[in-house]
């Protein structure tokens, strides 16, 4: 009696464990919506790079809305690798920007201690393939978190800001 209790036992206890792990496997999936409750006006990047060596360089991905449900809630902006905080515009409610700075120093530890590099912060996986020019909207709409896909960003002309004057 006690053999055959265990033999029924085991495979739904293995069961529930499995069903642990596809959980996890599906919050790292993203599913995108295909028509969401916005029309996108103009999208495009725009690399720009300070005048001085210390003021960096970067790109802002622009993106302005031509109707938007007045219930969404644009949240971040997923592009090259990052994850990007769409911030709203004061003067135009309909336009939103992520900033991407590119960082030139980074915080990883080399070392030939292997306590002293596992220190090092592993990076989170990306969790969209994206080409070079696109980028994915996040979005709150209807108590729900949805993803939407710009195919077709356009690049504008870098800008250079200007040298600051040393005179000054």
């Amino acid at each position: 009696m006690k053999i055959l209790l265990i033999i029924l036992t085991m495979p739904l206890l293995l069961f529930s464990f499995s069903n642990c792990g596809g959980a996890q496997n599906k919050d790292e999936m993203k599913a995108l919506v295909q028509n969401p409750p916005f029309k996108i006006a103009e999208a495009y990047f725009q690399d720009w790079a300070a005048g001085v060596k210390e003021g960096g360089s970067g790109t802002n991905i622009h993106i302005v809305f031509k109707e938007m449900d007045p219930n969404v809630v644009i949240q971040n902006i997923y592009f090259r690798n990052h994850i990007l905080e769409a911030k709203g515009n004061v003067n135009d409610p309909n336009q939103y920007v992520g900033y991407l700075q590119n960082n030139t120093q980074r915080d990883v530890i080399m070392d030939a201690d292997p306590v002293k590099e596992a220190q090092n912060v592993p990076s989170k996986t990306f969790p969209f393939q994206l080409e070079d020019n696109q980028a994915v909207v996040e979005y709150w709409f209807g108590g729900k978190k949805n993803y939407y896909k710009i195919s077709n960003l356009s690049r504008k002309d870098m800008i250079a800001y200007p040298q600051v004057n040393p005179h000054e």
